[in-house]
Formats: C-alpha cells, sequence, structure tokens
C-alpha cells in the first residue's frame, strides 16, 4: 500500500439548524486499501458518505482527490474525479442486459445516433478482464444472483474508471458463499490498486476484508486504526461508549421487563424455514410481552414476518397459534386468527396516501361499520375520532390527507389502523424508522399500553436503542439463522451489538 491519498477529507462538519450530523471528522483512502467505516445508527455514516459522494455540502472542511482540492457538493464532478458509491439496495434497470447497464446513458455511438455495439461489448470485455469479474453481458439484471447484481454494480462504477468505491452494507442480501466470492473480487481490486470504503455492521467481514477501520460516534471520529491493531472488545466499546459498555447491564436492568409476559403462548414457530430467507427458526411469543427480534439488513427477520403474517409461503417447519397448528396462506387469514401487521414501508405498503386520516384509520374494521355494504357515518365518525384522541394524532381533523402528515404523525395512524381490529398478536417492522424522537416515545407508550392489555408484541428493530428500551425479550438472527434469544433484563446493549455482528 502506497503513503499517497486517493482520497482525504479533513475536518468534515455538518449542522442542520442546532443538530450537529457531523462533527470535524475525518477520512482518508490511499490504492489498494479497504478501509472499513463503522459506527450505530445515527453515528453520522450517512452524512459523511453523502458528502464524499457530493449528494450534499458540508458546512465546513476540506476534501482532496488524488492531491487536488475540490468542491463539494457536486455528485457529477465527483463521479467524474472517480468518487462511485454501491449501495444497498440495487441501482440497475432489472428488465435490460448486464451490457446496457454497465454503459446505460453513455453508450458509444458512430455517429448519428447509433449505438456502436462491436466496440460497447470490446470495453465490457476489457473491463471484465482487467478486474477478473465474470459476468454474462447478455443476460437480464433480473435473472441474476444478489451477488451477480452487486458485481454488475462494481463494473458499473469501475466503467466509470473509479479510483475509490463506497460500499453500503454490501452483503445484506448474500448467503455466505456469495459473500465469498464479493470478497474475491474485493481483493482483485486491492491489487489494481483501487481504494475501497467499506460499510458493514458485520464484524467478520470487517476483519476478514478490511486494512484500517475509522468508527464514528454521535457525529465524532473516535478511532481511526489499523484493524489488526483493535480487538472486538475495543471496537465494540468504541462503537457505544466506554460509559455504555459498562453500564449496559444496568440500565437493562432499570427497564421494568415482562420476558414472557403472562405466559401464555400465543404464536409459536418451530424449525420454520423459507429457501434464500431464513433456516429453522424456533420461538415462543407469549401475551402480556413484547418480543424485538433484531440484526442487519439481509438477516432474514422481515422475510420471517410476511411469512408468519401469510403475505409469503414457507418451505418447511410448523406455525402454531394459540396451541393449534396453522396454515396462514394469506393476509386476510392472519386477520381471522387475531393478527395485524404494520409494515417497514408505511408508503408502499401500509397507508394510502392520498385518503383521509380518517379514511386510513378503519381500512381494516370496514366489515364492522358497514351494514348490507354501505358504510355507517355515524359508526365510523366514532371509531376515527377515539383513535385520533388516544393516538394523540396532529392535526386533529380527520378529513386530511394522510400525505400532509409528519412521518411520526403517519406511523402513528398506521398503527391506529391495527388497533381498531384490537390484534391478540401485533408485528411491527421497524415501527419508528423515520419519526422523531417525541414521535418514537408516543409509539412506544402505544406498544406498552398494549401488552399491559395482554396483547402479543412481535417487533423488528435494527434501532439497538429502541431494542433495549422497549423489549421484554431478544432474538438475534444473523445470516437466516437465530443466533440466541436473550431476557433484556439479564443482557446488556454491547451483548446484543457483539452477537449481532458476530462477536
Amino acid at each position: 500500500m502506497t503513503t499517497e491519498s486517493l482520497l482525504r477529507a479533513t475536518e468534515l462538519t455538518k449542522i442542520y439548524g442546532s443538530m450537529v450530523a457531523l462533527s470535524n471528522a475525518s477520512i482518508e483512502v490511499r490504492p489498494g486499501e479497504v478501509r472499513s467505516l463503522v459506527g450505530a445508527n445515527g453515528a453520522g455514516k450517512s452524512t459523511l458518505i453523502k458528502i464524499l459522494t457530493g449528494a450534499i455540502s458540508p458546512t465546513a472542511g476540506e476534501i482532496v482527490i488524488a492531491g487536488r482540492k475540490v468542491a463539494p457538493g457536486n455528485p457529477r464532478r465527483m463521479i467524474e474525479l472517480g468518487i462511485a458509491g454501491v449501495y444497498q439496495h440495487s441501482n440497475l434497470a432489472p428488465t435490460m442486459s448486464v451490457l446496457d447497464n454497465l454503459y446505460l446513458g453513455r453508450q458509444p455511438t458512430l455517429g448519428w445516433g447509433i449505438l456502436d455495439r462491436h466496440r460497447q461489448r470490446a470495453d465490457a470485455l476489457a473491463l471484465l478482464s482487467k478486474y477478473q469479474i465474470d459476468l454474462d453481458l447478455d443476460a437480464r439484471i433480473s435473472e441474476l444472483p444478489p451477488v451477480k447484481q452487486k458485481e454488475v454494480e462494481i463494473a458499473k462504477a469501475l466503467a466509470l474508471e473509479a479510483r475509490v468505491m463506497l460500499l453500503d452494507e454490501p452483503t445484506a442480501w448474500l448467503s455466505h458463499s456469495e459473500v465469498e466470492r464479493l470478497f474475491r473480487t474485493i481483493r482483485t481490486l486491492k491489487t489494481r490498486g483501487v481504494g475501497i470504503i467499506y460499510i458493514s455492521h458485520i464484524l467478520d467481514e470487517l476483519y476478514e476484508i478490511c486494512d484500517t477501520v475509522t468508527i464514528l460516534r454521535d457525529g465524532l471520529v473516535v478511532e481511526d486504526c489499523p484493524v489488526a491493531s483493535i480487538t472486538r472488545p475495543q471496537l465494540l466499546k468504541k462503537l457505544i461508549g466506554d460509559k455504555l459498555a459498562s453500564e449496559a447491564s444496568g440500565q437493562a436492568g432499570a427497564q421494568t421487563r415482562y420476558p414472557r409476559g403472562t405466559g401464555e403462548t400465543k404464536l409459536a414457530c418451530e424449525g420454520l424455514s423459507k429457501n434464500g430467507a431464513f433456516d429453522d427458526v424456533s420461538f415462543e411469543l407469549c401475551s402480556g410481552e413484547i418480543f424485538c427480534v433484531t440484526g442487519l439488513i439481509g438477516a432474514g427477520r422481515s422475510e420471517l414476518m410476511r411469512v408468519i403474517f401469510g403475505a409469503d409461503s414457507f418451505d418447511g417447519g410448523r406455525l402454531i397459534i394459540g396451541g393449534e397448528e396453522v396454515l396462514i396462506k394469506s393476509p386476510i387469514s392472519a386477520m381471522e386468527r387475531g393478527m395485524g401487521f404494520v409494515p417497514e414501508d408505511r408508503h408502499r405498503d401500509g397507508l394510502m396516501l392520498k385518503m383521509s386520516v380518517g379514511q386510513n384509520l378503519v381500512m381494516a374494521i370496514l366489515t364492522l361499520i358497514s351494514r348490507f355494504g354501505m358504510l355507517r357515518p355515524g359508526l365510523m365518525a366514532h371509531a376515527v375520532s377515539r383513535q385520533i384522541s388516544t393516538l394523540k394524532i396532529v392535526p386533529s381533523n380527520p378529513q386530511i390527507a394522510v400525505r400532509k402528515l409528519s412521518g411520526g404523525n403517519q406511523q402513528k395512524v398506521l398503527i391506529g389502523k391495527w388497533l381498531q381490529k384490537r390484534p391478540e398478536i401485533l408485528i411491527l417492522d421497524e415501527p419508528t424508522v423515520g419519526v422523531d424522537v417525541g414521535a418514537k416515545a408516543e409509539v412506544y407508550a402505544i406498544l406498552r399500553s398494549l401488552r399491559a392489555a395482554g396483547a402479543a408484541i412481535l417487533v423488528v428493530s435494527s434501532d439497538m436503542e429502541e431494542v433495549m428500551t422497549i423489549s421484554d425479550r431478544i432474538m438475534v438472527m444473523r445470516g437466516g439463522r437465530v443466533q440466541g434469544i436473550y431476557d433484556a433484563n439479564t443482557v446488556s446493549e454491547y451483548d446484543i451489538v457483539g452477537h449481532v455482528g458476530g462477536q
């Protein structure tokens, strides 16, 4: 590894109003270096990456690329200078071929707008040969496995002559064998002098593929060192702070917990499996408890919830509700069994954004407020008014379109829709994603009141603070398998972070 820097960012600061998202953060990448960038949710990773790719401008600080200071805040210019991002979610055209994706928007021409397909293919073959990437140029993106799609995105960045590549959770959707394949590609990039910023919560990957590590916490760089010089316990303490690490057990014990709730099992999974998503998952959910499932994106958490709610089928195992083995073939069947489901993406899967607050709140109980197929306005108004008051939805106007509400109030409407059904089992996938601190506290209060009323609550969350705040028991998933189930009374955040990352 040479001492010349491909990228050097110095004392980057980003302030939004009174909030400091990033404070005097510095990072450097050299040719052939894989630098891990780690930090908990809200640590400032996304802000730093957005600055480095030109998506946003810093409040202060400077960026130097290949020895030349550059003006930030210009994505096109950063790409021209060799900075490229490969993100968790695919940015490819799924119906087009690998070849067309590699050169989308900049295909070589013969003049008069006629594509030079021969030159395009020759350039692509030369690129793949140089970096030893094995791709079928004629394959359609949608037909490729996840690891191949990730390789296409890497090749696309290389076709833009990227010298520094930012890989954001690149293995989130990959199997173990696919991860090994991707690592081979990364090692080849290293030998060709490409610098890489590698973002991942999986500690096994950090220690296997990375040379150096930059640790962010609360917008600050708290460590910058070779990976070989820091142990896993030391790294975990840097991630969550020495004080949190030493007091974690005490903090967990300060909350009132109800592991196994009333003791009555409402839902049980026995060896539940779905090919390519999760395998041999077993746990019990009891009345009067909040059972949290945590892990990284791609661990199989959301896929498990969809199977339990009947949105997807499963390939093996048993699902038991109220002591009876059931086969739930659809969400309607799940609802008939007393279940409700708050999905992760409220805009896509949960709410009708153009419809009113009132219409959304009664969507799950139409049969209860209608007669002979006609809605009964009085019953509807009463149900809507009750939920708006109970959940403190602001504004309180039931006629306003949901899309005009804040994220926190949209989430309360979505939860309220299911509360109207009074579900015995409520599943929530990332229930506070994209909502502010105040709205989070209100959602937590709603969940605790449901728990007190005897509901069995199943929560998926990647927010470790949230998990430690609301859970009675915690199940950690990694790579589609259960790593362990823990009483929140007796486990610390430090322990859970270690299990999530593969300590």
